[in-house]
């Protein structure tokens, strides 16, 4: 008979070194324990460093970035509701202008009016002694287009002064020409439109009179007719109140220092 002999000594290093030596084969180094404690630095540096970077970005993204957003929301929204108090304002800017532009404009028809009531006092006040005023009589430029409102007193619609033509008697040229002379000084009329249209000597259209109890009847002087072109002068109330108040027109003149008291004439 056959008999087995295990032999499990030389399954042990210590029995046979070669046979481990052959099958192993060469052994790794081994890690000392400096460079076991830089590999742990560094994954602990670099785990770090991952949740510094993750925490950073869930700060961004979860925290940070909504807050901006929803503040530049409220800002948009507060943007919205200035811009449309300012257009409300440039609204009311607008219509301040319009009125004050229609006020203005108001102010300046007062203000340019010549009262026919100073005009006459002021032609009374000048007229020399011998001299009668016998008609007065206002007429307009030619018009240059179509008809316009009625404009205001002493003033057409072209913005240009009425034509005025007085007539009257004298006892000589000379008071004509003195009439003339302080018409030109006056501050209703315009001195460099006031010209004399025509004076001729004539009989005194005067009744004759009885010269005594003896029933002498004489004839009276010849008289110079006259008629002397002008215009209203285009002068402004506001600079003329004294003669204005002077001449009666006290309505336009308590007017006007009101406009002036508001700052709406200087």
């Amino acid at each position: 008979m056959y008999s087995i002999e295990i032999n499990f000594l030389d399954d042990r290093p210590e029995y046979n070194p070669e046979m481990f030596e052959t099958s192993a084969g060469p052994s790794a180094p081994p890690i000392s324990i400096e460079g076991q404690t830089a590999l742990v630095i560094g994954g602990a540096v670099a785990a770090t460093a991952l949740a510094l970077v993750g925490g950073a970005w869930f700060y961004l993204t979860q925290i940070s970035i909504p807050q901006l957003e929803a503040r530049q929301r409220d800002l948009d929204s507060e943007l919205a509701v200035y811009l449309q108090k300012e257009n409300e304002l440039q609204a009311l800017n607008d219509e301040t202008s319009q009125i004050t532009g229609q006020t203005e404009s108001l102010a300046g028809v007062f203000n340019f009016v010549t009262p026919w009531s100073a005009v006459l006092q002021d032609l009374r006040d000048r007229t020399p002694p011998g001299v009668r005023i016998n008609g007065i009589a206002q007429s307009e430029p030619k018009p240059g287009g179509a008809a316009a409102a009625a404009p205001p007193e002493g003033e057409t619609a072209e913005g240009t002064t009425s034509i005025v033509v007085i007539s009257g008697i004298a006892s000589s040229f000379s008071e004509v020409s003195d009439l003339l002379v302080v018409l030109q000084q006056s501050s209703f009329f315009d001195g460099s439109a006031t010209r004399l249209l025509r004076s001729e000597m004539e009989d005194n259209p005067g009744k004759v009179i009885q010269a005594s109890e003896t029933q002498f009847r004489g004839e009276l002087e010849p008289v110079v007719t006259f008629e002397i072109e002008t215009k209203l002068d285009r002068v402004a109330a506001s600079s003329i109140l004294g003669e204005l108040e002077a001449k009666g027109a006290t309505g336009l003149v308590s007017r006007i220092r009101r406009l002036q008291t508001r700052g709406v004439i200087e």
